[in-house]
């Protein structure tokens, strides 16, 4: 009996079965609740670089292994991953990325009448993360991505050890995505924890891996450096949310039934199409959204003819176009080493969206 035990378990290993004490464990660690007024609390700290744009932004975010919430206190890291475009004069403190519900944003702003008050923002689902990172924090993707990769060795990671590189297609994107070859001493209660990057369950070989990095084929990349222990407490006591008015002009929305309901079928529309791989394509849906928004905003507070027109809501449109090109043509320049094209496109681009912050103001404000 005792051989045939032996040789059982000899076989369950081979066969790589065998769970490495981590995988299929939930964490111990109390999840993050999605409230205005709580205390965050995260139990590893992921730091890495993540290319944006052809620029290279050091992070550090903070993860909760039970619920995958991320807490970001970067301001230029979190306005890149969920904050959405505010006027001017706050001063952002942090901000809770939940991949199944929504972001919250926490800054302090500065009142004329009561002076610095501390808000909170909540951002929407769908614009909290990209499509990707929502769809890669499932099981069957990341199995179904894994099994069609093409595979490679990566190396050596000077903390995670040896590599492979998986290359593959997803959403019509080509990922390269490097893991880990050993264990991820880690418990996660979701399939994935981390921004792109970070610990996920590999079902297939029944353990828990690192993902040090992934790369997009539109040039954004997240490189993983490393992953430890922490116990990161913040706290959003004192925080009152910013909420859209609770009265509507019943009769203005009555009347405008059918304009209401447009507009909702444009949101969902830009919703569905939204491609979260392209940070381009990102911020010109966000913008169109923001354009509806302003219209259903001007409708229920009574003020229809507030509406932004289609001839109005076209130029910003097109300014918005024109600044991503310019944006595009910067980058050219700096991959070619042209300093005073460089510079002057620059100097272009920067008067080109003050122009196009002055439009947006004076279009979307009611």
């Amino acid at each position: 009996m005792k051989k045939l035990v032996l040789i059982l378990s000899v076989l369950y290993w081979n066969i790589g079965l065998a769970q490495d004490g981590y995988y299929g464990k939930p964490s111990n660690y109390p999840p993050n609740e999605f409230k205005i007024n709580t205390a965050y609390n995260f139990d590893y700290k992921m730091t890495g670089i993540m290319t944006y744009r052809g620029q290279r932004h050091p992070f550090v975010f903070y993860v909760n292994s039970a619920d995958g919430s991320l807490g970001v206190k970067d301001d230029d890291m979190a306005f890149m991953l969920a904050r959405p475009v505010e006027s001017g004069g706050e001063k952002f403190n942090f901000s809770v990325l939940f991949p199944d519900k929504g972001t919250r944003i926490y800054v302090t702003m500065n009142d004329p009448e009561d002076g610095p008050k501390k808000v909170c923002f909540t951002s929407n689902r769908s614009l909290s993360a990209p499509a990707l990172q929502l769809e890669f924090a499932q099981a069957e993707t990341f199995h179904r991505f894994m099994q069609n990769a093409t595979k490679t060795s990566a190396g050596n990671h000077p903390v995670f050890g040896p590599q492979v590189l998986y290359t593959g297609e997803m959403n019509g994107q080509t990922l390269k995505v490097t893991i880990s070859k050993g264990n991820a001493p880690v418990k996660i209660t979701p399939a994935h924890v981390g921004y792109l990057c970070g610990v996920f369950a590999d079902d297939d070989r029944r353990k828990n891996r690192y993902i040090t990095k992934f790369e997009m084929s539109n040039g954004v990349e997240v490189e993983m450096q490393d992953f430890t222990p922490v116990n990161f407490i913040w706290s959003a006591s004192g925080y009152e949310e910013i909420m859209p008015p609770s009265t509507y002009n019943v009769e203005s929305m009555a009347n405008n039934q059918d304009r209401l309901d447009e507009i909702s079928r444009n949101m969902n529309d830009i919703t569905r199409s939204m491609d979260y791989s392209n940070p381009d394509a990102i911020e010109m849906s966000s913008l169109k959204m923001m354009i509806e928004t302003q219209r259903f905003n001007a409708i229920k507070s009574g003020h229809p003819e507030r509406q932004i027109s289609e001839a109005d809501a076209g130029v910003l449109i097109n300014r918005k176009a024109r600044i991503i090109d310019k944006r595009k043509e910067c980058e050219r320049l700096r991959e070619m080493g042209d300093k005073s094209g460089e510079a002057a496109c620059e100097r272009q681009l920067s008067q080109m969206e003050s122009e196009f912050e002055e439009l947006q103001r004076r279009y979307l404000d009611l």
